[in-house]
């Protein structure tokens, strides 16, 4: 032991001042990564707004002392071409409310290019950026421990979650850790020390506990691709293959709701992306879009499948979820950033290549990359696969340091006024967020002043524009409770948006409205009992007994998920309607 901590200080005295400044900001980037995950804007994405302007500064004095500059780079090229397409969209098309993405978008544009900066100034080795990462993993991993010991978990159905709302994002991190952990060892050692079995347990654990199949499947191709080469003969090979499809049919059984489920997502979203091949259909437009395909695939009888459909907050596939909004112009700016990464970090960090593969396995099947962690961490691969595709040199002459500053100058002065543009922003939008939770559950009419100054702060807040809308309506204030629940419905798939616009119009009088409403609300989430039930009592209210009897058969013969007493007091007001044409008080 003694020894091992000799090497490791030699290591670190070795290392130059300047190397160690951008260590210590690699170091600031990363730790963000392990702070509590938000549904909205946190204090992180503020104190990165911070951040990124002060490595952009370190960088460029790192640049100018020692005569480097920053060589302009194919992953450059098509980093800046993505952000400008999908920035295009969302200034020229704002059917759909998309703050969030495009402030996200742009803090992850800024803090590729002060990264970009940073890693021309000093260059670094892929291996630091490992270490880094596995260090973090750990974090991750003693947090999922502690989570474990005390029961304070940040989900209740969970026992660990990490600083994640829930373990399927958590076990990526873990994953990743197992993944970068292994390939390092393998890289430098080729045996398996003891400290790094203890510690692949402790992570497998986890792994375990999370119960993650995209987890799994992804550390299995990653430990795959380490170990092929041991692997001899087809007969080895047939017995692996066989093991891999127990373990798949396993991991299926054991979740197949969730698994079936994942299928019909990926199918409705394969729809979607069709309608609108090459543009999409819009940044932010997932959820109205997977909606509206659901209840035409509804109307069009096709409703066994979508019985596992369900209210969803993000799309479970993070290339189709670009597809959808983007189209194939979007799909071919990301597929060509991930591309030429990879085949970067395989020429220069076979490690973090790994590392990679298994984020964007995990991400075929899940939302990593719609969260502040990931994209950090995809922000510091892709940057540091674009400095090595770059050659940075010194500049000589008698008026280079005036040329160099006037080369940093312009960008620096960019990537310092966007960032506190950004965190002026986000400021307001916490701001926001706060002042909505303190008036969240009221529905006294005194507070509808501040639901209008919050709004254009929260437009993409599913949650306020329901709660919004319902005040609007105790109010009978029906058109305009409407239009909320309209802004609500193009940021959601949850049929309630739908139901409470037929509540609105059936107080207005429009039964056919109403009708149109509670329908659509059916056929978008055909698992769910309450818009039929809706409809049978629109039609009962109203005195229509063919219409009410209609659907009253309906309510009686729907077969619901998970019994409950709310459904049967549906369903046996169904049935005295059907016997008795009215039900009994």
């Amino acid at each position: 032991m003694k020894k091992y901590i000799q090497k490791i200080m030699r290591t670190l005295m070795a290392i130059r001042p300047m190397a160690w400044i951008v260590l210590v900001c690699m170091v600031a980037v990363l730790s963000l990564s392990v702070f509590p995950v938000e549904t909205g804007c946190s204090a992180i994405e503020e104190c990165l707004c911070l951040v990124i302007p002060s490595i952009t500064v370190i960088g460029v004095i790192i640049c100018i002392k020692q005569g480097n500059i920053v060589k302009f780079s194919m992953i450059d090229g098509i980093v800046f071409g993505w952000y400008l397409y999908s920035m295009g969209r969302f200034w020229f098309e704002p059917i759909y409310p998309a703050f969030g993405f495009a402030i996200r978008a742009t803090l992850m544009l800024l803090i590729y290019a002060s990264l970009r900066v940073l890693f021309s100034s000093v260059r670094i080795k892929g291996d630091a950026i490992v270490i880094m990462l596995i260090f973090f993993a750990v974090i991750e991993m003693s947090i999922g421990y502690y989570q474990l010991l005390y029961d304070i978990s940040r989900h209740p159905l969970y026992p660990v979650t990490g600083s994640f709302l829930n373990p399927g994002p958590y076990s990526a991190y873990i994953a990743l850790g197992m993944v970068l952990l292994l390939s390092m060892n393998k890289q430098r050692i080729g045996i398996m020390e003891n400290r790094v079995a203890f510690l692949l347990v402790l992570l497998g654990m986890q792994l375990v506990l999370t119960m993650s199949r995209a987890a799994f499947l992804a550390v299995g191709i990653c430990v795959l691709m380490q170990y092929h080469s041991r692997i001899r003969g087809w007969r080895e090979w047939s017995m692996l293959a066989g093991i891999a499809l127990a373990a798949a049919c396993g991991l299926y059984l054991l979740k197949s709701g969730s698994a079936d489920g994942r299928g019909i997502i990926n199918y409705i979203g394969i729809r979607c992306f069709t309608v609108n091949l090459w543009t999409g259909s819009g940044i932010g437009s997932f959820f109205h879009r997977f909606a509206e395909e659901t209840a035409w695939l509804s109307r069009n009888s096709h409703t066994e499948n979508l019985m596992k459909v369900d209210v969803i907050d993000y799309a479970f596939n993070d290339l189709m979820r670009v597809g959808v909004e983007q189209g194939a112009l979007g799909l071919i700016f990301a597929t060509a950033l991930i591309s030429v990464v990879m085949v970067r970090l395989w020429k220069n960090c076979r490690t973090l290549f790994l590392g990679a593969l298994s984020l964007l396995i995990f991400s075929l099947f899940s939302y990593p990359f719609e969260l502040l962690p990931y994209q950090i961490i995809a922000a510091v691969m892709a940057a540091f696969a674009g400095t090595s595709l770059s050659l940075h040199y010194a500049v000589n002459g008698k008026h280079s340091g005036f040329c160099m500053a006037l080369r940093f100058v312009i960008p620096m002065v960019l990537i310092g006024t966007l960032s506190l543009c950004c965190r002026a922003f986000i400021k307001e939008r916490i701001d926001a967020e706060k002042g909505y939770g303190l008036i969240s559950g009221f529905d006294d009419k005194a507070f509808t002043k501040d639901y209008f100054a919050l709004m254009p702060y929260l437009l993409d807040n599913k949650r306020f524009l329901f709660d919004f809308a319902k005040l609007l309506s105790k109010q009978k204030r029906y058109n305009d409770s409407n239009d909320m629940l309209r802004n609500g419905a193009r940021i959601s798939n949850d049929p309630m948006f739908l139901v409470l616009q037929g509540n609105n119009y059936r107080d207005m009088g429009a039964v056919e409205e109403a009708e149109k409403a509670y329908l659509k609300a059916w056929q978008t989430m055909p698992n769910r009992i309450y818009p039929l039930y809706r409809l049978m009592m629109l039609y009962h209210d109203a005195g229509n007994r063919s219409k009410a009897l209609k659907y009253a058969k309906k309510v009686v013969a729907f077969k619901e998920k998970i019994p409950s007493p709310a459904v049967r007091d549906m369903k046996r007001e169904a049935q005295e309607i059907i016997k008795f044409g009215k039900i009994r008080i």
